[in-house]
């Protein structure tokens, strides 16, 4: 059982609080510092509330094999080895899908 706030919803509440109440009082390099970490704490808090997404497209990629799985994927591909491996399309979109949404969200102020 987790605890509530969640570590991703303190994070984005931390978040907000930078870019709401720090940030309008800054400007030049300090201002920017500070958007560059509100981004850091964002990526962070999405990554956090995306752990279980994130590890299910790592399974549909690479199943339950051994560390050298993902060397292993990346050789048949670069080899085009799996070209028509449907499944492998499928399971490389939602990894990319997931990625996105940690790294660049589409939501406006995510």
């Amino acid at each position: 059982m987790q605890d509530e706030p969640s570590g991703a919803a303190l994070l984005d509440a931390a978040r907000r609080a930078l870019i709401e109440e720090v940030v309008p009082g800054l400007a030049g390099r300090p201002r920017y510092v500070a958007l560059m970490v509100a981004n850091a704490i964002g990526i962070a808090a999405r990554e956090i509330a995306q752990a279980d997404r994130l590890r299910e497209t790592d399974a549909q990629l690479l199943g339950s094999a051994g560390d050298d799985a993902l060397d292993d994927l990346v050789r048949a591909i670069r080899a085009g080895e799996r070209d028509a491996d449907s499944g492998l399309h499928a399971a490389l979109s939602a990894a990319t899908d997931a990625a996105a949404d940690v790294w660049k969200p589409s939501k406006p102020g995510a």
